[in-house]
């Protein structure tokens, strides 16, 4: 899809890196990097070819600054920024002893997710191919109704609504509400951009581990068409009825061997690859060949520490996926 006719929604926080290893009690100090999935997501499109749009929200503060000024940075237009009247949500990031990360987030009473129901007005969305949301806004009661609200116009919009599940236990009480939530919002979805621990609130985390075919045809025994399901190491997979096939059409491919540094953001940067390349009614080769794209990008957004500076630009991504 053309990168600017996509409007991506959702948080844009700050992601904490330890300075360095050892349990977090002990570490003396941070750097503090911009983060959130949509953001690198939006970020990620703007590598990929032109800035998105982008809804999303940041707080009253030095972070806040710190973020609008990211985003800036990296040419996504400022006018569906919304700065709060609160402070800005926080993330810690843990190395993980399998060689991935863990969250802690410093979410309750920021302006980050405390999204407002029809931001984007209905004839705005005749602007866009797709709208794009993500998972944690769903944590939030009104980041929930936005999101829902959004995605519920956007398919009347005929946009392609695509979705990060982006699951975050910390964030939920309720481990069911949690499931709920995103079946409510699965229900609204045309694409499915996920981890296998995304779809841990569904039940199908260990299938999508050792069945990411499976997995993908229980997601499109629903509303979506399309699901991209990313398994790290084990590599990647996508199953859609939206091809030019009349039959559904399935690939997986192995991960590109590169040197990993940090996972953080490398889901986000295949998301976004797989939103640059991906269009209804692609041919099987077509799908393939977006489902590299992304694979590569997700690649390479690993070698390099903290989400969205790490994220690649289309000739590196092209260069890779053609070597698949």
């Amino acid at each position: 899809m053309q990168t600017d006719r996509i409007l991506v929604a959702g948080e844009t926080l700050v992601d904490l890196f330890p300075a360095e290893s050892g349990d977090l009690a002990d570490i003396e100090g941070f750097a503090h990097r911009a983060g959130g999935a949509p953001a690198n997501v939006a970020a990620g499109l703007a590598r990929l070819g032109d800035p998105p749009a982008f809804w999303t929200r940041v707080g009253d503060d030095p972070f806040g600054d710190f973020l609008a000024d990211a985003l800036a940075a990296r040419e996504i237009p400022d006018d569906l920024v919304v700065r709060g009247d609160a402070p800005t949500a926080l993330a810690v990031v843990s190395p993980t002893d399998d060689g991935d990360r863990s969250f802690t987030f410093y979410e309750s009473e920021t302006a980050t997710l405390a999204f407002e129901t029809d931001r984007i007005p209905d004839d705005a969305l005749t602007d866009y191919d797709c709208v794009h949301v993500g998972g944690v806004a769903l944590a939030n009661p009104a980041g929930r109704a936005a999101t829902l609200d959004l995605a519920e116009r956007a398919r009347d919009a005929d946009c392609v609504v695509s979705v990060d599940p982006n699951s975050r236990p910390a964030l939920w009480d309720d481990a069911a509400d949690a499931g709920d939530a995103l079946r409510d919002l699965l229900a609204l979805a045309d694409v499915v951009c996920c981890s296998a621990d995304d779809l841990a609130p569904l039940g199908l985390a260990e299938l999508a581990r050792h069945d990411p075919e499976a997995a993908a045809a229980d997601l499109l025994a629903g509303t979506p068409e399309t699901a991209f399901l990313t398994r790290g190491a084990a590599g990647a997979t996508v199953v859609s009825d939206a091809t030019a096939s009349d039959d559904r059409v399935t690939h997986s491919l192995p991960a590109f061997d590169v040197d990993v540094a940090d996972t953080t953001g490398a889901g986000d940067a295949f998301c976004a690859a797989a939103l640059a390349r991906f269009e209804p009614g692609l041919s099987p080769d077509g799908l393939r060949d977006a489902l590299a794209f992304a694979s590569a990008a997700g690649g390479l957004a690993a070698t390099e520490t903290g989400g969205m500076g790490a994220l690649p630009d289309a000739d590196a991504v092209r260069d890779l996926a053609e070597s698949a």
